[in-house]
């Protein structure tokens, strides 16, 4: 299963969600976007690699979102949030608990920050990953999520 398969498939939480748009209290970095003209894809790339998968790789493990205000969508319209034990997906709506629901832009590099931070981290989770927004033990590599 690949991350991004993991990411579409979270569970749709309560209604009872927070509000979207929550974000972290530091500002986007320098020349990062939380309101792009189009839709993109997102991927990810390790950073002791530093070399993106293949274009037909990608392709066949990218998201769409789209990216409004801060606020990111998935095609089914779900949420990207970090949620309360710092996982990256996406959920509708909300789920309650989570941390930032909001505060997301794309930079010039064609990475994705949350608040003024463009570092993310895959972690091995049985025969998969998931991604947090902080090193969570020694089964996380540090990545960039690019578009």
């Amino acid at each position: 299963i690949t991350i991004l398969a993991a990411l579409t498939c979270a569970a749709v939480a309560s209604p009872q969600g927070p509000p979207e748009g929550i974000a972290p209290d530091t500002k986007a970095p320098e020349g990062c976007d939380g309101s792009p003209k189009n839709n993109f894809t997102i991927g990810y790339t390790l950073l002791s690699k530093m070399k993106r998968e293949t274009a037909v790789d990608a392709k066949n493990a990218a998201l769409e979102c789209n990216l409004k205000d801060g606020i990111l969508r998935d095609p089914q319209n779900r949420i990207g949030s970090v949620v309360a034990n710092r996982q990256f997906q996406f959920d509708g709506p909300p789920q309650a608990g989570a941390i930032y629901t909001g505060g997301f832009s794309v930079c010039k590099n064609s990475s994705l920050a949350i608040g003024g931070t463009t570092r993310w981290w895959k972690c091995g989770s049985g025969e998969f990953y998931n991604l947090y927004d902080e090193w969570i033990g020694a089964q996380c590599d540090e990545i960039r999520i690019v578009v």
